[in-house]
Order: structure tokens, then C-alpha cells, then sequence
């Protein structure tokens, strides 16, 4: 749904609506996505009529799924759908080795895409820089703080970046609006024009280290422990059977609700979780997340400012390539848990 902020009062003011409704928040509730649903749409340029830019709100449907057999892409054409909303496959809109081979040679899953990809994506979906995105996914979904983070990365106001706490289900059940009949309309990145200009400002993906920063940071490690970066890791199980040395082990499903995988959990209990895995949130001392492959990664850094750290800053980053890279480099250094 795209959806104007501004609205005028009885003495002709205008009031940024939608700005105070959401408040520069990562974590929207039901309640408030659904309020934030009811503006009206005034063209997809963002152009109220009077040559002043709105801003509006689009929902993105983040749904991706590493287990079960499920298919996001293809729920979101079946639908249901949040009304008017797009959706983005973190697989597709990324340097693949098809559309990439000299990007990514090694053909590693779901990279992060170049600037070019990235702009083209919002074109077609007709998202501008000034919009609102708030990122939502059906029931059963983990991982739409990857989606969070690339939108972060590629260069979108980070104060206009949202997750919706709670479920497409959950939206539904409270009174939200949804599209029920199947959709053909999703943007493929093989079928986009790469080469011409762009409306969407995007930038060359930030916030993220690569193999040879992440040796630098174990070199440090061996030269000072205590000015050195610190790793995180959020894997479950499969972080016991190797991971890179010296990573602290912060599971991601520590970080979401036991009872609800998108709704994640209130500061107070993260800043115990890292406590106890034993993270000062506001070292100065940067933080390189990794994970299996670049995408649980992203609840660290959302859990990370959640907690009051500045992630935007530099000092924390995630190691797209991630085990995907290191765990099958027989030249990398493993570690395993007993």
C-alpha cells in the first residue's frame, strides 16, 4: 500500500502524519501498520498535486523460507497480501552468479546487489527515496530483518525503514486490508534495465565486510584481544559443528519471541542476552556479525540498536559471504564446539 503523509487541519496546517505515527521506529505494531495503511494514495511519483513530494508507506512482503519447502515468491502471488504491497526475493535481487559471474564467481546464495540492481528494483516497484517501507511476513517467517538491512545498505533513510511486529496473519485478524486474487506482478532481476538512469538514488551495499576483513580481524585478535573486533555468530546448531574462531555464539532465535518468530523481543531482554553471552552493546570496538549465509546475521544488527548501539557508524558489520565462504575455503582457520 502507498499511502500519503500529509493531511491538512481546519486552519490549513500541515502535519507530517506519518513521520509522527511512525517515529523513526525499526518495530511497528499491528495497530499501528494498519493505521499507517488508511492514508490514501496520491500517485505513484509521490506528488500530492501541488509539486511538494509526500511522503507514503509501502509494504514489503520479505517472506523467505531456509527450511520446510516453502515458497515465498509464490505465496505472494497465490495471496493473500497486505493491499497494495510488493514483495522482494532476497534471492533474486541479488549478485547471482548468473547475472554477476565477476561479482561473485564463487556463486555464493542471496549477496547483497549492486547499487544498479538495487535502484532498478525500486523503479519497477514504484519506491522512491522519500517513501516509507515497512517489511512484513506471513506466518512461519524468520528472516525479514535481512530485508530491513538491505534496504539500510543500499543507501534508504534508515528512519524510514520498518518491520512489522506480528504476522501477515496477524494483520488480517485485526482488521487490516489484503488482496486475495493471484498476482503476476513481481519484478525479476533478469528482465531489468541495468544500464539506463535511474530515479531511485541507491548507493554501493555499506555495512558489510568481506573474507580478507574478516583475516584481518582474527590477526588483530592475535596481536590484541582487547582493541580487536569482536565476532558474533547467531546460528543454532549448526554453529557447533564449525565456525570462525573466537566467534561468540548469540542464536537469533534468542532474539525473536519464542512464540511468534517476527515479533522481536523488548530491550530490556536482548540487553540480557548479550550480557549474559557476554557483549557490551556500546563497545568501541567494531562488531563483524556472520552467520551460515548473510542472513540471520541481520537480527544481530537489529538486536544491536535495538539495544542503543549506533550500527549506522561503521563499527558493525555483517560478513556477507559467511560460513557459505569461509566454512568451504580450505584455507580459512575452523573452529568447532564439543
Amino acid at each position: 500500500t502507498t499511502t500519503t503523509t500529509t493531511t491538512t487541519t481546519s486552519d490549513g496546517d500541515d502535519n507530517d502524519t506519518l513521520s509522527s505515527l511512525l517515529g523513526g521506529r525499526n518495530l511497528i505494531s499491528i495497530e499501528d501498520c494498519i493505521k499507517a495503511s488508511k492514508f490514501s494514495k496520491k500517485g505513484d511519483d509521490g506528488d500530492n498535486g501541488d509539486g511538494v513530494i509526500a511522503e507514503r508507506v509501502v509494504f514489503i512482503d520479505g517472506s523467505w523460507y531456509h527450511r520446510g519447502g516453502r515458497d515465498g515468491r509464490q505465496e505472494f502471488k497465490n495471496g493473500p497480501r497486505i493491499k497494495g504491497a510488493k514483495y522482494i526475493d532476497m534471492d533474486d535481487i541479488a549478485t547471482t552468479k548468473e547475472l554477476f559471474p565477476n561479482l561473485n564467481p564463487k556463486g555464493l546464495p542471496h549477496m547483497l546487489p549492486p547499487k544498479e540492481l538495487f535502484a532498478a528494483t525500486m523503479d519497477a516497484l514504484s519506491i522512491t527515496n522519500n517513501d516509507h517501507i515497512i517489511i512484513y511476513g506471513k506466518g512461519g517467517c524468520i528472516f525479514t530483518p535481512r530485508t530491513w538491512f538491505l534496504f539500510r545498505s543500499l543507501g534508504h533513510d534508515p528512519s524510514k525503514v520498518h518491520l512489522m511486529q506480528g504476522s501477515l496473519e496477524d494483520y488480517i485478524k485485526e482488521g487490516g486490508d489484503a488482496d486475495y486474487e493471484h498476482t503476476d506482478d513481481l519484478v525479476e532481476a533478469k528482465t531489468l534495465d541495468l544500464d539506463g538512469e535511474f530515479s531511485y538514488k541507491a548507493r554501493d551495499a555499506m555495512f558489510v565486510v568481506d573474507m580478507d576483513g574478516m583475516k584481518e580481524a582474527l590477526e588483530d585478535e592475535e596481536k590484541d584481544p582487547l582493541t580487536s573486533p569482536l565476532l558474533l555468530d547467531p546460528r543454532g546448531t549448526t554453529f557447533a559443528n564449525g565456525h570462525i574462531p573466537g566467534a561468540i555464539h548469540v542464536r537469533y532465535a534468542s532474539i525473536h519471541k519464542p512464540d511468534d518468530t517476527l515479533q522481536i523481543k523488548s530491550r530490556e531482554e536482548l540487553e540480557e542476552i548479550f550480557q549474559t553471552a557476554g557483549v557490551d552493546v556500546q563497545t568501541d570496538r567494531q562488531i563483524l556479525c556472520t552467520c551460515g549465509t548473510g542472513v540471520s546475521v541481520c537480527h544481530l544488527v537489529l538486536a544491536l540498536e535495538e539495544c542503543g548501539r549506533n550500527v549506522m557508524d561503521g563499527k558493525t558489520l555483517i560478513y556477507d559471504g559467511s560460513w557459505a565462504e569461509w566454512g568451504f575455503d580450505p584455507d580459512t582457520p575452523k573452529a568447532v564446539s564439543k
